[in-house]
């Protein structure tokens, strides 16, 4: 995925350009509406994303500072009352609103799929004006984001995943507590990543000082570098994610959201494991290779063979069969994921499975399958252990 790093400090950046990197960066293109319109023709807000049972409503001003070097009150205030209005709009009025990307085309927004919904509004402009990290109107939160911080956010927490993880954890803290933050939400960050994404420190604390050096610290922190130096490795797993993109139907919509679910740490683990059997099957160049493996709630298999210079149905096939077999296997996950491809053109191939029960009607044609097939009948066990901050004493 795109990287957000400094995007923001590019001088005569309009809103508009802003949108452009956030509908091809962190959420992609398939799931972000720039300026979605109402009906009349006004347009609802700067950006909408909308994934899974999630929407994240965004306004972004580019404000003027006045002699004292501050935003006028009454156009903060405005920012916030347009993201409330939106918010009104979409839910309490639901207001008929289509939306429209460049991959899906137009669709209508449907409110009965919402179950959570972040407002962010982020203030464009040169004052150094410290905001609270949230602000509340009409009862309902909102994130205040200066652009510095926009831009180390996006950047750090750089899936969906992590993103609305620290927007929720974030909005979970008492308000009744006097929390001050120096220099920037980033020092809250640094603070959350350090405390292994929690903000359950806090708990017994009711006057929390968070001083400016936070996000120095977790930075030069040799943990923190050997696990952005780890991290590495999991953008092959975006690289999967946006090649599933070129499809533009239902399923490859449901499948790319799929991919797109796993947090940056876990896309690690699936790449590492992804990479394993592509080194494996280049090394010793089998014919077919086929390897599994569960990481949560999903089951992951790689079928790595080569299918001539057809449409490839023999590979889709059996990936098909790699899924269903994976699904009737320990730990049984409801959910299972199937992506192949091969060692020269490295076209890719993907299977999604959602099942919730089985039968045993299942389980019966699982073993016809594995005794026609041999798919997974005598599986090599390993297991594996890895930490998103690596232990240097080892």
């Amino acid at each position: 995925m795109a990287s957000f790093v400094h995007y923001f400090h590019e001088k005569g950046l309009r809103a508009e350009a802003i949108i452009h990197n956030l509908a091809t960066g962190t959420f992609l293109t398939d799931w972000c509406y720039p300026n979605p319109k109402k009906p009349d023709g006004k347009e609802l807000c700067d950006l909408l994303v909308v994934f899974d049972d999630t929407a994240i409503i965004w306004q972004i001003k580019d404000l003027k500072v006045n002699e004292a070097g501050k935003y006028k009150k009454a156009e903060v205030e405005k920012n916030l009352r347009q993201l409330n209005g939106a918010r009104r709009a979409l839910f309490d009025l639901r207001v008929p609103i289509e939306l429209e990307n460049p991959r899906r085309g137009k669709e209508l927004f449907n409110p009965d799929q919402i179950k959570t919904v972040h407002l962010i509004s982020v203030l464009m402009g040169e004052s150094d004006e410290p905001f609270p990290f949230v602000q509340v109107m009409k009862d309902k939160l909102i994130h205040v984001f200066t652009r510095e911080f926009a831009d180390l956010a996006l950047s750090e927490l750089d899936t969906v995943s992590d993103f609305c993880e620290y927007l929720r954890k974030k909005e979970a803290i008492d308000r009744n507590k006097l929390i001050v933050v120096q220099g920037g939400e980033e020092n809250l960050l640094a603070k959350y990543l350090g405390n292994l994404r929690s903000f359950s420190w806090m708990d017994n604390c009711d006057n929390i000082l968070i001083d400016a050096t936070c996000w120095l610290a977790l930075t030069r922190n040799p943990q923190f570098i050997a696990k952005k130096f780890e991290d590495q490795i999991s953008y092959g797993w975006d690289s999967v994610i946006n090649r599933a993109h070129d499809g533009t139907s239902e399923h490859y919509e449901r499948l790319a959201r799929e991919l797109a679910r796993p947090d940056r740490f876990t896309r690690r683990v699936i790449s590492k494991s992804f990479f394993e059997a592509y080194s494996e099957y280049m090394e010793k160049k089998p014919s077919i290779f086929r390897r599994f493996t569960a990481i949560g709630d999903t089951t992951y298999c790689f079928l790595l063979m080569e299918d001539g210079k057809g449409p490839r149905e023999n590979r889709k096939r059996m990936l098909s069969c790699m899924c269903f077999v994976a699904r009737g296997l320990p730990p049984m996950n409801t959910r299972v994921i199937g992506v192949a491809t091969e060692a020269e053109n490295r076209s890719y191939d993907y299977c999604f499975r959602m099942q919730s029960e089985w039968s045993e009607q299942d389980e019966a044609n699982k073993l016809k399958v594995q005794e026609a097939t041999g798919i997974f009948v005598n599986p090599r066990r390993t297991e594996t252990g890895e930490d998103e901050y690596p232990n240097l004493s080892k």
